[in-house]
C-alpha cells in the first residue's frame, strides 16, 4: 500500500440499491467530451489550492504512487465505491473549471444516495481518535450556545 494513501486501495464500499450506475456515468462521460484526453477513461478533477488538474485513470499495479499520481473514490459498475488510481494529465484554466464544475454538480446529485456511505470513508479515514474529538467539540460547542 502506498504511504500516500489515505485507505487501502484495494478497499470497497456497498453502494445502496437506490444508487443509478448508469445515470452516474453518464454525468461523467461529459467530463470526458469536455477533456478529450482523458481517452475515455474514469476521469475527475480536483482542486489544489488555487488551481484544479484534470486527472485520468491508470492501472493500479500496486506500486508506490508517482508524484503526479493519487486515489481517488469513485462508484463502480459493481456497485461499490472504490478508490481509482489516477494521474494528472494537466491543470486546468479557470474556464475549463468552471465547465468541469457544472457537470460535478451533476455527479454530486447523482452521489447523494451515496451519502451514508462517504461519511462511513471518512470515518475510516479519520480514525477512532479524530472523530472522538471531533464529536466532543461539537458538543461543547452546542453547550456553549
Amino acid at each position: 500500500m502506498s504511504q500516500y494513501a489515505l485507505l487501502d486501495p484495494f478497499c470497497y464500499f456497498p453502494l445502496p440499491a437506490s444508487f443509478n450506475w448508469n445515470e452516474y456515468i453518464e454525468a461523467e462521460r461529459e467530463l470526458w467530451a469536455l477533456f478529450p484526453e482523458t481517452d475515455g477513461r474514469r476521469v475527475n478533477f480536483v482542486q489544489i489550492g488555487l488551481t484544479a488538474e484534470i486527472f485520468a485513470q491508470v492501472p493500479n499495479d500496486g506500486s508506490e504512487l508517482l508524484p503526479d499520481e493519487t486515489y481517488i473514490l469513485m462508484p463502480c459498475p459493481d456497485r461499490t465505491l472504490r478508490p481509482i488510481r489516477m494521474e494528472a494529465c494537466r491543470r486546468l484554466t479557470l474556464s475549463e473549471y468552471r465547465m468541469g464544475h457544472l457537470t460535478a454538480i451533476k455527479l454530486m446529485g447523482k452521489m447523494s444516495e451515496a451519502a451514508d456511505v462517504m461519511r462511513e470513508v471518512g470515518a475510516c479515514i479519520l480514525g477512532d481518535e479524530v472523530m472522538e474529538e471531533v464529536e466532543a467539540r461539537l458538543r461543547d460547542e452546542e453547550e456553549d450556545e
